[in-house]
């Protein structure tokens, strides 16, 4: 007997949504210190960083501001590179998970996470950052296991119910995240230069805030969350691997259509949020504090309208 059939479903989705709502605050506390972020590397490190200078020429094709070209072009990279990384990796995460266990697969996706912000902390060089932003992308599953560990505990009927819960622990993630980031960001800290490629950085407390969220995540799935799949449920190891183009052989044209509509939804709203702190520091020069507000009341009026959208 699974653990899920003692504990009262209820409690289940609870820490469902937790374990939701601190992945997705932990991950977006980067989104509004994009500019700023890559702005410092850029000036530290000149044309010496490797990785910076292999853009050089093509922020000078593009013309006016070069510095500038290049922090868009960099943020552009840095959110290519986890999206696509999700995108492979999320259902290599929920087939390992069909065979061994929401739980273990989660505390697996938590613990690179926290490890990620951990080496954020001690970024001193950019490079570094690189590399945090793909073990985060690997890591990223947490949703996709989530998501099924609410189907597990759920029948058809409450199936909704179950999805809601990661969907608002989702959106309010979004809304806190950028929140904690920006104001986290606005506290003066200066570590002064490092001298190899690890070391405190301008923006090492967002990343510690964010290191710990995810521990934290870590240490209460490992005590707290049971395993919602019993074993007798669990897929055989000769099993055939979901994969992400399994959508073409489905039957149903409307759960094609409903994919796909979400696949343009997630494209566009994914973008929107990485993109639109580079216009806002282009247009107005704002700074993360500014950003933080900016994505506060953008979440309080999704918030907002989509209790309205339920009431109707």
């Amino acid at each position: 007997m699974s653990a899920s059939a003692v504990l009262p479903q209820r409690r289940i989705l609870g820490l469902i949504f937790l374990t939701v709502f601190m992945d997705i605050v932990g991950f977006s506390i980067i989104i509004p210190l994009f500019p700023h972020l890559l702005d410092h590397y850029i000036r530290a490190e000149g044309a010496a960083g490797t990785l910076i200078g292999s853009l050089n020429a093509a922020a000078e094709w593009l013309g006016g501001d070069t510095v500038f070209k290049k922090t868009v072009l960099f943020g552009g990279l840095l959110s290519t590179l986890y999206s696509l990384l999700q995108f492979v990796f999320s259902p290599i995460w929920g087939a390992l998970s069909d065979r061994l266990g929401r739980r273990r697969i989660l505390t697996i996706t938590l613990a690179g996470n926290a490890l990620s912000y951990l080496l954020w902390i001690f970024a001193a060089q950019f490079w570094v950052v690189v590399v945090t932003r793909l073990v985060s992308g690997m890591m990223a599953g947490n949703i996709a296991v989530a998501s099924a560990a609410a189907a597990d505990i759920t029948d058809e009927k409450e199936r909704t119910k179950g999805m809601a819960v990661v969907g608002i622990a989702i959106g309010l993630g979004f809304v806190f995240g950028p929140v904690i980031g920006g104001l986290a960001a606005s506290v003066p800290f200066n570590p002064g230069a490092a001298a190899g490629s690890f070391g405190l950085n301008p923006f090492s407390l967002p990343a510690a805030l964010a290191a710990s969220l995810a521990a934290l995540n870590f240490l209460l799935v490992a005590k707290f969350f049971p395993e919602t799949l019993a074993p007798e449920r669990r897929a055989h190891a000769d099993a055939r691997r979901p994969s992400v183009f399994d959508l073409a052989t489905v039957r149903s044209a409307a759960v094609r259509r409903t994919s796909f509509a979400n696949l343009v939804y997630q494209v566009a709203f994914t973008g929107m949020e990485n993109t639109i702190v580079f216009l806002t520091l282009a247009l107005f020069a704002y700074s993360p504090r500014d950003n933080a507000w900016l994505f506060l009341f953008n979440g309080a009026c999704m918030i907002f309208a989509q209790g309205l959208a339920r009431r109707s």
